[in-house]
């Protein structure tokens, strides 16, 4: 097939995960002998690392977006005569470009910032969209929603699907498709040494994100003499916050077991994973699925997890991970404190994780369903 994608960011300028396993789908299919034409921005303040050792398909940076994301004050819009002169661009991109590569069919990535119009162009050639959603809305209205039996959503787990059609989506037919690790890239077969807690945190390093919950919690442990070293790495928007953060573990005599790194390359998260034993995912914002965890699980790392959204369908507390409450430091506190405790537990939850992240969450499951959901619409539009 010819595979037309749309997404408003392309590694190697990314935000996080939404991009990276919209590349991830991307190079597995060109991988499985369809041709790939990638359409997205060139917003080079997201610059970051992203090496893949596999051919990267044509990718045109050639799409405009009708707003940016503000440190502090989050997604802005562009002014309405702004964003006027940015459709009429990105209308002619986009028919030149379908007029060109002739998809059979389109996968729709991040659409926040890219105007519907675009996917409403799309089906008009007729070409059918798989609206891969990441996210708990789809990057515009409920009422500006396509209507078009050529137009799927896909989403990254059920808790999204469900979310989707709450909000009034027309998303009844939605198809769940976990995201799906890079097991081979991450896979450790022997189990990082249990001596003493090594604890990762790979995310955002933002509020919402819950690192200021872990760094509470690592305080908690601290006072009671658990021995540990943890490290946070992540990017972030919101410098200040990282700052304080620093600060509090400086206060609290932490900086020798705590460190930053900053963001991370693939490979070199692989290389974290070698020598830490557990991963706090503390979000306390609804995730829709949370990739780094199974990453992690299949590294051979506990994962304890906040399971907030679609996170929650990662682990079952007690048998292949842990689940603290939300935003409870103390409880997290009490989940890592448990572990050096009983290490047959900790054996048994990492081991059994391990083979969930292998079993359930691996990429080639990923992109077998959705070549067969893209081969599907794209019969759909035959004549």
């Amino acid at each position: 097939m010819r595979i037309l994608v749309i997404t408003n960011l392309y590694p190697p300028q990314i935000l996080g995960g939404y991009e990276r396993a919209i590349a991830d789908f991307t190079r597995l299919l060109q991988q499985r002998g369809h041709e790939l034409l990638v359409l997205t921005s060139d917003t080079t303040a997201f610059f970051s690392s992203h090496p893949s050792p596999e051919p990267e398909p044509q990718i045109e940076r050639c799409l405009l977006l009708c707003g940016q994301w503000h440190s502090e004050r989050g997604p802005e819009w562009f002014s309405e005569q702004e964003i006027v002169a940015i459709k009429h661009h990105n209308r002619q991109v986009l028919k030149q470009h379908l007029h060109t590569f002739q998809p059979d069919v389109c996968l729709v990535g991040n659409a926040t910032f890219l105007p519907v119009e675009l996917l409403e162009q799309v089906l008009a050639t007729p070409v059918a969209i798989a609206h891969y959603v990441m996210n708990a809305q789809p990057g515009y209205l409920p009422s500006l929603a396509p209507q078009s039996p050529l137009y799927r959503y896909v989403t990254c787990s059920d808790w999204v699907g469900q979310v989707l059609q709450q909000q009034g989506y027309p998303a009844a037919a939605a198809q769940t498709i976990y995201p799906g690790a890079a097991i081979e890239a991450f896979y450790q077969a022997e189990l990082p040494p249990r001596d003493r807690l090594r604890i990762a945190y790979a995310s955002l390093v933002m509020p919402y994100k819950g690192a200021d919950v872990l760094v509470e919690a690592l305080s908690l442990l601290h006072a009671v003499g658990v021995e540990f070293t943890a490290t946070i790495a992540g990017g972030t928007l919101q410098p200040d916050f990282v700052q304080a953060l620093q600060q509090f573990i400086e206060s609290e005599g932490l900086q020798a077991c705590v460190h930053f790194p900053g963001v991370l390359s693939r490979p070199a998260l692989g290389e974290l994973y070698k020598h830490c034993n557990v991963l706090v995912f503390p979000s306390r914002f609804e995730e829709p699925f949370g990739i780094s965890q199974v990453e992690a699980m299949a590294a051979g790392l506990t994962l304890i997890t906040s399971g907030t959204g679609g996170s929650g369908e990662i682990v079952e507390h007690g048998q292949d991970g842990l689940i603290f409450e939300t935003e409870n430091p103390l409880d997290l506190a009490e989940c890592l404190s448990l572990l050096p405790t009983q290490p047959d537990v900790w054996e048994t939850l990492t081991r059994k994780g391990q083979q969930k992240a292998i079993s359930h969450f691996s990429q080639a499951i990923a992109v077998e369903q959705l070549e067969s959901v893209l081969s599907e619409l794209a019969a759909a539009v035959l004549p």
